[in-house]
């Protein structure tokens, strides 16, 4: 019975931070009572030292951490990554592939299958998520840190191969929404529930909207690698950004990493489309929750070299960012610290917003009596002490 007792702790609720350290009750590794008055010496108890308790973080856009990526498609590398963010508050992540061929995508699916069924330590995994590779390679504005020369049309062979392979296990599926074939992606994977993402695109407003109407209805890293207002030779262009705001049911995601996104940018989203439609994310590469200096993004035998330079992964060149090193607790003090969004708004960021965008909300995503009991615990800094998974203590610093 995972049953527990977590006091002295602030607690961010989706209405408010309580204004008195409380203590929160868990039964068989649900929450139980929130500011609860039990006496129950049997129980085991985590001290919070009057810190912030937050609900677990969901990442819903992840390639590595902790030195290993998703794609060396070895158990030990998902094992790696999940054990990394686990210490870091992420509770539950969604591995992500890139860009690859079709024999690298295969082992990727077949990899995730084997790891599920091995004793985890980590956070929990949700399913997987394939940015790429129908991504447009218009520039290196749109392609990103993404292999040029594996970038290719949607192929609904493929696509129904992976499908059939992962057996209900793909949650999500990137792609440009302009190349030909994407409409009858989005709708292919839409009609089986699965969610459908525009990303590393040189859209028009036109374009975006038309994927919207198939089945689209997720923005990947919003503002990076997607088309916003632009001047091209003597046409005035727009472009996925402004059909986001425009359509009030599509979802966005954001890189808060300090870095991918200026302040503004971020406070003109939460304003337009509110902090539970805006899903923080990582998109973390191996070298998150390391003190490496370098790594390759993708796997070990074909992936692409990056660096660090000021904190965020870039290409060797220094000529785009690369994805990121961040981990949800720096973007919880980036949202916090940094950017001045409160402590509530953050929490649905991180947490929430993720868990209504893949309809789990109903179980995870804040702290409310009958939700699973994953949890995070920081000090007043917003670092993590202490990780609870299903009502056990899995991580404590």
């Amino acid at each position: 019975m995972n049953d527990l007792i977590i006091k002295n702790v602030f607690a961010v609720l989706p209405d408010r931070v309580t204004d008195t350290a409380i203590s929160v009750l868990v039964r068989d590794g649900r929450i139980a009572e929130i500011d609860t008055n039990t006496t129950d010496s049997s129980l085991p108890v985590v001290d919070g030292n009057g810190g912030y308790l937050f609900a677990g973080f969901i990442d819903c856009h992840v390639h590595g951490g902790g030195g290993a990526d998703f794609m060396d498609a070895t158990v030990e590398a998902f094992e790696t990554v999940t054990v990394a963010h686990l210490k870091h508050g992420t509770t539950m992540l969604i591995p992500t592939s890139m860009t690859a061929t079709s024999d690298e995508l295969e082992a990727f699916v077949k990899t995730y299958l084997q790891f599920i069924n091995t004793e985890r330590k980590g956070a929990k995994t949700l399913g997987l998520h394939f940015e790429g590779p129908y991504l447009s390679g218009a520039g290196a504005k749109s392609r990103g840190a993404q292999r040029g020369d594996l970038l290719r049309f949607p192929d609904m062979d493929e696509v129904k191969k992976l499908y059939e392979l992962a057996d209900g296990h793909i949650v999500r599926w990137d792609a440009a929404p302009e190349l030909p074939g994407s409409l009858e992606l989005a709708e292919f994977l839409s009609s089986n529930g699965i969610l459908c993402s525009e990303a590393h695109s040189a859209a028009v407003t036109d374009e975006a909207e038309a994927g919207f109407k198939a089945g689209f209805s997720h923005v990947t890293h919003f503002y990076n690698a997607v088309t916003t207002y632009r001047k091209v030779d003597q046409s005035v262009l727009d472009g996925i950004v402004e059909a986001t705001y425009l359509n009030d049911k599509v979802v966005v995601e954001l890189i808060c990493d300090g870095c991918h996104i200026p302040k503004g940018v971020l406070k003109l989203a939460l304003k337009i489309k509110g902090p539970e439609k805006v899903c923080a994310i990582t998109d973390a590469m191996r070298i998150a929750g390391t003190d490496m200096k370098s790594g390759l993004l993708g796997n070990t035998t074909s992936g692409s070299m990056v660096v660090v330079d000021d904190g965020v992964a870039k290409l060797p060149d220094l000529t785009s960012f690369a994805g990121s090193i961040a981990t949800t607790d720096r973007c919880l003090r980036v949202l916090c610290q940094k950017y001045g969004i409160s402590m509530t708004d953050a929490s649905k960021m991180l947490s929430l917003a993720p868990a209504k965008l893949h309809k789990i909300d109903k179980d995870y995503g804040s702290i409310e009596v009958g939700k699973v009991a994953d949890l995070v615990i920081t000090d007043k800094s917003l670092n993590v002490i202490s990780v609870i998974l299903d009502g056990l203590q899995k991580f404590k610093s």
